[in-house]
C-alpha cells in the first residue's frame, strides 16, 4: 500500500500509527461477552481467515434508538442470505431466540457483496419452508453496521480494508473528500 502512492504511503503510515499506539494490545481471538448475544463473521484473506466480531444485542438496541423500520420481505428472496452451515439440523437441539430481530448484512468487504443473516437464520429457513408469504428483515448495507462492531480490531481492520482498496484502484469509494480515508475517522 505504501509504495503504490504518496495517498498509501500517507494512509499506510497513519495505519501504523494506529496499530502502535491503539489495537497493539487488542485480544485475537476476541473473548465474546458472556451474557450478550454475539455472532462472528469470518472472512477469507490470501494470508488467513479473520473473525469480525458482530453484537446482536447492540445492533438490536442501535435499531430501536434509531427507530428503524424493517423491510417486509419474500422468504424466498431472503433464503440465499442463510448460512446452511448455521441451520441445526437437529429440531431438538434449537432453542428459540426471537429477542432480536432477523437481520442481514450485505457489504462489498464482508459479504463479498451478497446479504448474508447474522441473525435470524432459522426464522428465514422456516418462514421459507413454511410458504409463508413475507418476512420481517432488517437489512444493513456498507458502512449501516459499523456501530455492531464490538471490538476495536474488527471495526479497523474493516476500514483498513476499505482503505487499501482504495489506495490500490486509486478511488475514494464510501468518502466525500480526495485525501480522506477511514484511518481518519477511526478514533484512537
Amino acid at each position: 500500500m505504501k509504495e503504490h502512492s504518496d495517498y498509501g504511503t500517507e494512509i499506510a503510515s497513519k495505519w501504523t500509527e494506529i496499530l502502535n499506539e491503539s489495537i497493539v494490545n487488542e485480544l485475537y481471538p476476541t473473548v465474546h461477552p458472556i451474557g450478550r448475544e454475539t455472532f462472528s463473521l469470518y472472512k477469507e484473506f490470501p494470508t488467513g481467515v479473520f473473525e469480525y466480531a458482530l453484537d446482536i444485542d447492540g445492533a438490536t438496541t442501535f435499531i430501536r434508538e434509531k427507530a428503524i423500520e424493517p423491510l417486509k420481505v419474500s422468504p424466498a428472496k431472503i433464503n440465499e442470505a442463510v448460512d446452511p452451515g448455521n441451520i441445526n439440523q437437529d429440531s431438538t437441539r434449537i432453542k428459540p431466540n426471537h429477542k432480536n430481530p432477523v437481520m442481514v448484512l450485505q457489504s462489498e468487504f464482508l459479504t463479498d457483496n451478497k446479504p448474508f443473516c447474522i441473525n435470524g437464520n432459522h426464522r428465514i429457513f422456516e418462514t421459507n419452508r413454511s410458504n409463508n408469504p413475507e418476512i420481517e428483515v432488517f437489512y444493513f448495507r456498507e458502512l449501516e453496521f459499523i456501530h455492531f462492531f464490538y471490538d476495536r480490531l474488527s471495526q479497523a481492520t474493516y476500514y483498513l480494508e476499505i482503505d487499501f482498496r482504495n489506495v490500490m484502484i486509486d478511488k475514494r469509494e464510501l468518502l466525500n473528500k480526495k485525501n480522506d480515508a477511514f484511518a481518519y475517522k477511526f478514533i484512537l
